[in-house]
């Protein structure tokens, strides 16, 4: 009998292209002008309302501000918008998670995923605020996720 739960398989590396569906916006000169996001199709039944993932540059320091879900629904635009952050030029790139409410396990390996093309880079990716269900995995696995740094 198959197994009740879901194999998604091995993490896909990070696009350099946005997928189908997702959107990148920027001017090659200027990285404060990055935008990566998507309308996921299908609403929300309780609310009716569309779940989107957006990354967003921040203005202060290197990094981009996810906000929304990461998930099923969301995981291509994710990967989009992690292929962006990784290109963000200097030696610390930063990630807020503050506005991200949930990271399913795939988003997490995506994350560990861009922090080693990162530190292959020989820089290092800092994730700020992070959320309850990304504490709660890398308890669940700490070998899994001890690459990732997050700021005091």
């Amino acid at each position: 009998m198959p197994s009740p739960h879901r194999h998604d398989g091995p993490v896909p590396p990070v696009p350099l292209v946005p997928p189908v569906g997702a959107q990148a916006l920027y001017d090659d000169g200027t990285w404060a002008d990055a935008v990566v996001r998507c309308a996921n199709p299908a609403t929300n039944a309780a609310t009716g309302s569309a779940a989107a993932l957006t990354a967003r540059p921040l203005r202060d320091r290197p990094g981009a501000l996810l906000s929304g879900p990461c998930d099923l629904d969301t995981r291509a635009v994710l990967r989009a918008a992690l292929g962006v952050v990784t290109r963000i030029p200097g030696p610390v790139v930063h990630l807020d998670l503050s506005a991200v409410a949930f990271l399913d396990t795939a988003a997490v390996a995506a994350l560990v995923q861009a922090n080693a093309t990162v530190t292959g880079q020989g820089r290092r990716l800092l994730l700020h605020h992070p959320p309850y269900s990304l504490r709660k995995l890398v308890e669940m696995f700490p070998d899994e996720c001890a690459a990732l740094e997050v700021a005091a």
